[in-house]
């Protein structure tokens, strides 16, 4: 596999610019602050679904993928929560503040790493990736729920670890999964609707991260020295880490290693924004980590996918 730089970048960029769209309409008061509470609703209820769903349930059978799938999901279901505990015990060590300590153990995977993945593996890569999102999206919206409340105070709402499970995120895995295994087909009429909103995923969330970052100074994002410890940890000691465990692993598709290391390597997920400010988390800290893991990706990024070669 040979890297195509220039499309990496052109890829991030893009993102990084539409996170800038949504900077400057708060600050022209195009959309009024008040307006990412509502669009974060529609993110994780609505569209992120979609996105899930589109991605699985319409693709063709294959017995050797379906294989390759759920060894990929067993490897982020021992992964994820082993970073995820890493990083809690190492936000200790640095001394990260209690009312941080959530979203900066806060993990890498999302739909941002999926028009990389498709781009340098193709529809095959493309649908590894979010078969590896799968126990990311089952942590995330358990455990991690859980992680971003403990940044609140007295006022963070006690989480439903049921209706968490049951979330519209976690129905529209089961039911991509069902889908695609039953080979079931969904009207035409029924899926043109839930492509367009999957085709609104990602605009969106970088939209929302983008107000975020319009709550605070301009200076301050580049003044937290947590947020700094949190961008090093997210995108150099975990994909150095999945590198080692990668090698070590006796997988005959060198595509799953490539999916997994490309995939922990990319930007901080939007969704950690989503959640703070749906839970009441520290939202100024996940956007500031979302912003400069999307700054610093651009240089990291290229030069892990260099060990693809």
């Amino acid at each position: 596999m040979q890297l195509d730089i220039g499309m990496v970048f052109s890829s991030l960029i893009g993102l990084f610019l539409l996170m800038g769209v949504g900077w400057v309409s708060v600050k022209t008061k195009i959309v009024p602050p008040a307006a990412s509470a509502p669009m974060s609703s529609l993110l994780l209820k609505v569209t992120l679904p979609c996105t899930i769903f589109s991605s699985l349930a319409t693709r063709e059978f294959d017995s050797a993928f379906l294989v390759d799938g759920v060894i990929i999901i067993v490897i982020g279901l021992v992964l994820f929560p082993l970073y995820a505990a890493l990083s809690w015990g190492i936000s200790k060590v640095l001394k990260v503040p209690a009312g941080r300590r959530g979203i900066w153990s806060f993990g890498n995977n999302g739909f941002m790493g999926f028009p990389v993945a498709l781009a340098l593996f193709g529809e095959e890569g493309l649908a590894l990736a979010v078969m590896f999102g799968v126990p990311f999206n089952l942590l995330v919206y358990t455990l991690g729920v859980r992680m971003v409340c403990a940044d609140c105070g007295t006022d963070a709402q006690p989480v439903n670890l049921v209706r968490t499970l049951l979330s519209n995120i976690n129905i529209a895995l089961i039911l991509s999964l069902i889908f695609y295994v039953g080979q079931i087909p969904l009207p035409e009429a029924l899926m043109t609707p839930v492509t367009h909103l999957s085709n609104v995923t990602t605009p969106l969330s970088m939209f929302v991260t983008g107000m975020a970052l319009a709550s605070g100074k301009g200076a301050e994002l580049f003044r937290d020295k947590d947020a700094y410890t949190a961008t090093g940890m997210r995108l150099i000691v975990v994909p150095l880490l999945t590198w080692a465990v990668m090698c070590l692993l006796p997988l005959s598709n060198p595509l799953i290693a490539s999916i997994v290391l490309i995939t922990v390597a990319m930007p901080a997920p939007s969704v950690t924004t989503i959640l703070a400010e749906t839970y009441n988390g520290n939202r100024g800290l996940a956007a500031k980590i979302v912003f400069l893991t999307s700054l610093f990706c651009m240089i990291t990024l290229p030069l892990v996918a260099m060990f693809l070669l």
